[in-house]
C-alpha cells in the first residue's frame, strides 16, 4: 500500500475496516465456537472422545483449506488447537471462564506489544522480492499456486508465533462460553452495545490516527491495546445484533441459514476466491483496489446466501457439516 492518505481507496477501506471490522468478526466467530462446545456437551451429554474426533476433523479441514483451497490464512487449524485447550473449562463456572479468557487476551496483548516494539519497521511490509515471488505464483497455474501457498501455510502454522493466535482464539472462546452460561447471549442487550462501543470505538480511532502518523505501521502501544479494542467492538456488535433481533428477525433470516452451514461457506469462500483471483481463474490478483475487493466479497456473500436458501429447502445439513457429522459419529447422517 502507498503512504497513508484518505484520498487513497485502499486506505479508505483500511480505515473503515480498522474501525469496525478488523478482528471483531473473528472475535464473534471465536465466541460462537466456544458456545458450540458447550452446546455439544449440554444437549446430548456427549463424551470427550467424540469431541476430540470432531476437533481432529476440523484440523484436517483446515489443512485442506490452507493447501488444496489455497488459503494460507486458514483459522480452522487454530480453532482445533484452541478448542482442545478450552475443553478443560467446560464445567467451570462462568466467572472462571471469563477470568481465564481475559488473562489469555491480556498475555496476547503484552506479547504482541513486545513483538511489534522489537520489529524493524521494514519488516511490516513485504520486500519487493517477496512480493514479486508471490505475484508470480498467484498469477500462475494451479500447481504454482498450490506449491507456493502450501509452503506459506506450513511456515505460518509451524511458526512459534502461531501460539499467540491460539491464545487469542482460546481467550475469546472462553469469554463466549462465560457469556452464554451467564445468559448474556440471549434477549435484548443494549448495555452490551453501549459498553462495547464505548470501549472499542475510541481505541480504534486512536489506533488509526497513530498508525497513519507512523507511515502506516503499528506501534507498541497500538499493539498493546488492540485486543482490548477488538474485545470492545466484538461485544458492541453482539449487543447490536441482540438489540435489533426482536425487531428484524426476517432481515436476519438469510444470515441464520448461512450460520447453519458456516463450515461449508467458509471453505466455499476460499474456493471461490481462488478461482476469482488466481491466474488459472479470472486472474484478478493485484488488479483491484480495496473497494473493488470489498465488492467481490459482497458478491460472494450474496451468492452464498442464495446457495444456503436453496440448499436448506432440500436438505437438513450443509454439505461439509454433513461430512463433519459423519466423521464425528461414525455413521451416515440422515438427509
Amino acid at each position: 500500500m502507498a503512504a497513508p492518505s484518505l484520498a487513497d481507496p485502499d486506505w479508505q477501506v483500511w480505515t473503515v475496516a480498522q474501525l469496525f471490522v478488523f478482528g471483531s468478526m473473528r472475535g464473534l466467530f471465536s465466541m460462537l465456537f466456544g458456545i458450540g462446545l458447550l452446546l455439544f456437551f449440554e444437549r446430548a451429554g456427549k463424551g470427550d472422545g467424540l469431541y476430540l474426533r470432531r476437533l481432529l476433523l476440523l484440523f484436517l479441514f483446515g489443512v485442506a483449506n490452507g493447501t488444496v483451497l489455497l488459503w494460507p490464512g486458514d483459522i480452522l487449524t487454530t480453532y482445533a488447537v484452541a478448542g482442545l485447550a478450552v475443553l478443560a473449562f467446560r464445567d467451570k463456572p462462568p466467572q472462571s471462564m471469563l477470568i481465564a479468557g481475559l488473562v489469555a487476551i491480556g498475555l496476547m496483548s503484552l506479547l504482541m506489544s513486545i513483538e511489534v516494539g522489537m520489529m524493524p519497521s521494514e519488516n511490516f511490509l513485504y520486500s519487493p522480492e517477496t512480493l514479486a515471488t508471490e505475484t508470480a505464483a498467484r498469477q500462475g497455474d494451479y500447481a504454482a499456486n498450490l506449491a507456493y501457498l502450501s509452503h506459506v501455510t506450513a511456515k505460518w502454522t509451524l511458526d512459534l508465533a502461531s501460539i499467540l493466535w491460539v491464545a487469542e482464539a482460546a481467550g475469546f472462546m472462553m469469554i463466549g462460553m462465560a457469556l452464554w452460561r451467564s445468559g448474556w447471549m440471549e434477549g435484548r442487550r443494549p448495555r452490551l452495545l453501549i459498553a462495547g462501543y464505548a470501549i472499542g470505538l475510541p481505541l480504534r480511532i486512536a489506533q488509526a490516527i497513530a498508525i497513519f502518523g507512523n507511515d502506516g505501521n503499528p506501534t507498541g502501544w497500538t499493539a498493546m491495546v488492540d485486543q482490548v479494542a477488538r474485545f470492545g467492538m466484538t461485544i458492541g456488535h453482539i449487543g447490536l445484533v441482540l438489540t435489533l433481533w426482536p425487531h428484524a428477525r426476517s432481515a436476519f433470516a438469510p444470515f441464520a441459514r448461512m450460520g447453519r452451514m458456516a463450515l461449508t461457506l467458509y471453505l466455499g469462500q476460499s474456493a471461490l476466491a481462488a478461482v476469482i483471483f488466481s491466474g488459472f481463474g479470472l486472474g484478478l490478483w493485484g488488479r483491484l483496489n480495496g473497494w473493488g475487493e470489498w465488492g467481490v466479497a459482497a458478491l460472494i456473500l450474496v451468492a452464498e446466501a442464495l446457495f444456503a436458501t436453496f440448499w436448506f429447502a432440500r436438505f437438513r445439513y450443509g454439505p461439509m457439516e454433513w461430512l463433519w457429522r459423519w466423521g464425528t459419529y461414525g455413521r451416515r447422517p440422515g438427509a
